[in-house]
């Protein structure tokens, strides 16, 4: 059977040793395109994820794309060309932003598990720390300073009260009645002529009017208030007669001070609970002069609070509006007669006091 032409037959050697030489180079080049085409040829994924390296305009979204391509393909196609560019960008980066908590978070939200993100995640713990104990030392400090402030409110107005009932006590220790203002306890008449402001006397009525700031607390309900005292001595031809302590609401404002409450005049109620709390207040500091078994009276009109006994009479009278004083008068043994509630404005005659003269007499 003749396969080939009868030409081939008849081919010299040396033309059978140059074909085959041919297919053997045809042989080596098509296997060379076939390596070739193996590298050129790569997944739709990997292509995918460099392309978002070559695409991002953005450092921070670049470094991102570029971490993920080298994480997921480190002997991909362009792994050589991504990560040497990478590894320089990212130090650059770090560099920049590690001086900051925000430029950390930046970091971590950018590169959560790139070459630094360790140490970006402890430096941010550590600076959490410190933010956390300043936060915490700044609540303290406010914590104390709000202490304070309620701590000098409560003085205040522990201040008001005292004021009032050291007074009150000091009218009860008297023993001088219907006598000279010179025979007054020494320290009556050191806190009346030496404590500031400076008491006067006009004829027959001295006075000293003190004033105590103080506030009440209660969030938006809390305001300035002033405590107003009057120290009054009523004498009858120079001597002691009558002691009274009297200022505008003055019933109102000792139960803001005691009760730490806010006296509305537009609520009545809030009236009758500053009325009934002074009231405790001064029974108690004259219980021990004039027991309320024997010696308490019945209550007319304005007169809340009426005890007599033993020489003394001690009242406390209920002014009619805000504008005008509460007063609580007191009448010892010796006075010529029953407490005054006037004003005692005209007496009957002047004479000297030791209440303003600049000696005791």
């Amino acid at each position: 059977m003749q396969l080939l032409p009868a030409s081939m037959k008849t081919m010299p050697r040396s033309s059978g040793m140059l074909l085959q030489g041919l297919a053997l180079l045809v042989t080596i080049a098509v296997c060379s395109n076939c390596t070739t085409a193996s590298h050129l040829i790569v997944s739709h994924d990997e292509y995918s994820a460099y392309r978002k390296v070559r695409t991002s305009t953005q450092l921070d979204k670049r470094l991102a794309a570029s971490h993920a391509y080298l994480s997921t393909y480190p002997s991909g196609r362009w792994a050589r060309s991504v990560k040497p560019w990478f590894d320089r960008a990212e130090l650059r980066y770090w560099l920049l932003i590690r001086d900051t908590p925000s430029g950390l978070a930046t970091y971590m939200q950018t590169l959560p598990d790139g070459p630094h993100a360790k140490e970006a995640t402890d430096a941010l713990l550590a600076y959490r720390e410190r933010q956390a104990a300043a936060r915490k030392e700044l609540l303290d400090l406010r914590a104390a300073m709000t202490e304070q402030r309620l701590n000098e409110l409560a003085l205040q107005r522990e201040e008001a009260m005292n004021l009032f009932t050291a007074w009150l006590g000091r009218f009860l220790a008297i023993e001088s009645w219907g006598q000279t203002t010179s025979h007054l306890p020494h320290d009556t008449i050191f806190a009346w002529r030496i404590d500031p402001p400076q008491g006067t006397c006009h004829d027959d009525r001295c006075i000293k009017s003190l004033h105590q700031p103080y506030q009440v607390p209660g969030g938006g309900e809390e305001a300035d208030r002033l405590l107003v005292l009057d120290i009054e001595f009523l004498l009858k031809n120079g001597m002691l007669h009558e002691a009274r302590l009297r200022g505008p609401a003055l019933f109102s404002r000792l139960f803001e001070v005691g009760a730490k409450r806010n006296v509305r005049p537009e609520r009545p109620a809030d009236r009758i609970d500053a009325i009934a709390f002074s009231l405790d207040v001064i029974s108690g500091a004259i219980e021990a002069r004039l027991p309320a078994n024997r010696c308490t009276l019945p209550a007319v009109a304005n007169v809340v609070l009426h005890r007599s006994c033993d020489g003394w009479t001690v009242q406390a009278i209920v002014a009619d509006s805000a504008e005008d004083d509460d007063i609580v008068s007191i009448i010892g043994p010796g006075s010529s007669d029953s407490p005054s509630h006037g004003d005692a404005e005209t007496p009957a005659a002047a004479s000297p006091s030791s209440l303003s003269s600049p000696t005791y007499r």
